[in-house]
């Protein structure tokens, strides 16, 4: 970086110091969503709340729109969420396909995730599971007529593991797909752990397929020769009127670049794991609550005694690993209320902790004292007295592959997942697996080297920092420099006096 600029900085920084004895802290107020009362044309499932297009909600896109003075260019959209639309952009500087996810602007200063992915993103570490973590490629804030955005663009992926096996009728992946697969996720949750990082939200939705790199390097013009067009519709406003600048003119489908379950082959399942608006710092965020799906969700979520950490994570990893060699988790029921499931843990593993079990208030409709079945009579056409234990449970995992002419679990493989699985489904989070653990149990089963076979298919230069920058663009002293400044916990940031003081303000050799 220039002298000159250099010097403007550290005169800012000196400014900064004289003025901070004068700070007087502020509450930024961000602005708040209300959904319009306007109502509009019936259009099928599939796509956002044309509601939450207000001041305050989701930003009007459109394909074409450009971001970042042109760099970035809508071809499709992705996904959306609550607080968020995803879409799928040509980086015309890379010339490679990524995912743009765009703010509502109530949430623009919800920064957490940003500050997790750069967190991940910035440790020097050797450990493989960073390679499948998701990265942080740019960031920006923008205008909009719904108000200020902010933009996180990450790598494109193909599809998420949720969605393919919903692709599938019988909803199963090929037995050596879900072993690289579960294999790849605990080295990524390894990887978080080291990290001091609890994910919080783990399950098949944000377990994502890489793009294969043909797709990813294509430019809009080719992707809409291979996929098509965007699915869009009009949006029509009920009373007739015209619609006003806060809303967009077409609602968009998201596009589907995936494959069913039974067509994925091993050299499609490279992942990512994504989405880390629930991850914290267990040493310095306390957490009572799993924003998990309530099936997967760990018992000490309903029943918190005591903060939540690593252990929760690795329940959670559990059941999306029994998921992915079976047709469904472990625990599931309809209509999956969290007395559904803590009815479920009940039947599998007995009586809960003494300590949960007297916080459990309406016990007595399914069990008596003991922990054994006895549904009361008004809930019998909904309950049975009978259970399923963990032993039928397991079971069920073969039985539904053998159905569908699916290879199944050797007796060596099958008592080594057995054995896995049992030693992280555990009631009592302190008696649980460690990640460490569970990654011993893979070395030992063998699928450590398949993992890096098909971790070969990422280039290293695409897992690192700054990964997508030039030394022309930002120099390694830079990087270095900005490393400091850029720390998750504001306790870890050097001050501005600190700054000053640093080397990169002086002459270079």
């Amino acid at each position: 970086m220039p002298m000159a600029s250099r010097a403007r900085i550290a005169k800012a920084l000196q400014y900064r110091c004289r003025q901070i004895r004068f700070f007087t802290p502020t509450t930024n107020i961000p602005t708040v969503m209300e959904p319009s009362k306007v109502k509009y044309a019936y259009i099928e499932e599939g796509v956002e709340r044309l509601d939450y297009y207000v001041r305050g909600g989701y930003h009007p896109v459109n394909i074409g729109d450009e971001f970042q003075e042109g760099r970035y260019v809508i071809a499709h959209k992705l996904g959306f969420g609550r607080s968020a639309t995803t879409w799928l952009a040509e980086d015309k500087e890379t010339k490679k396909l990524v995912a743009l996810k765009i703010s509502t602007a109530e949430s623009v200063e919800r920064t957490h995730e940003e500050q997790i992915l750069l967190r991940l993103a910035r440790c020097r570490s050797v450990l493989p599971g960073k390679a499948i973590v998701q990265i942080l490629l740019d960031s920006f804030t923008f205008s909009g007529p719904n108000g200020t955005h902010r933009c996180l663009v990450t790598d494109a992926a193909r599809v998420s593991i949720h969605v393919t096996k919903d692709m599938a009728y019988h909803r199963l992946l090929q037995l050596e797909v879900a072993r690289a697969i579960a294999s790849q996720l605990i080295l990524a949750l390894q990887f978080i752990h080291a990290q001091g990082v609890v994910h919080g939200d783990l399950h098949a939705g944000n377990i994502l397929l890489h793009l294969p790199p043909n797709i990813r390097s294509m430019t809009r013009e080719q992707l809409y020769i291979n996929i098509g067009r965007p699915d869009e519709e009009p949006v029509v406003r009920v009373d007739g009127l015209p619609l006003n600048n806060r809303v967009p003119l077409k609602v968009i489908f998201p596009v589907l670049l995936g494959l069913g379950s039974d067509k994925i082959k091993l050299a499609d399942s490279s992942i990512l794991l994504t989405d880390f608006g629930e991850a914290f710092d267990p040493q310095r965020t306390q957490r009572f609550t799993a924003h998990t799906p309530v099936p997967l969700s760990p018992p000490e979520s309903r029943f918190a005694d005591e903060p939540l950490s690593f252990p929760s994570d690795i329940w959670t990893l559990g059941c999306v690993i029994w998921d992915l060699f079976g047709s469904s988790p472990p625990f599931e029921a309809f209509p999956g209320s969290q007395d559904d499931i803590t009815v479920e843990h009940v039947e599998t593993f007995g009586k809960l902790p003494d300590r949960w079990w007297s916080k459990w208030e309406t016990r007595s409709d399914w069990f008596d004292e003991d922990g054994h079945k006895n549904v009361k009579e008004s809930l019998q056409q909904y309950y049975g007295n009978t259970s399923r234990g963990w032993t039928q449970r397991f079971a069920d995992i073969n039985i539904s592959r053998k159905s569908k002419k699916l290879e199944t679990f050797g007796t060596e493989e099958e008592k080594s997942f057995h054995d896995m699985m049992r030693s992280m489904l555990v009631l009592e989070p302190s008696k649980r697996a460690s990640i460490d653990d569970v990654v011993a149990r893979l070395r030992i089963q063998g699928q450590f080297r398949r993992v890096m076979w098909l971790m070969q298919e990422i280039p290293q230069s695409e897992t690192t920092p700054f990964c997508r920058t030039t030394e022309k663009e930002v120099c390694e002293k830079d990087k270095q420099f900005i490393g400091k400044i850029m720390m998750m916990d504001w306790r870890d940031r050097p001050t501005a006096k600190e700054l000053l003081q640093d080397e990169w303000f002086k002459d270079d050799d």
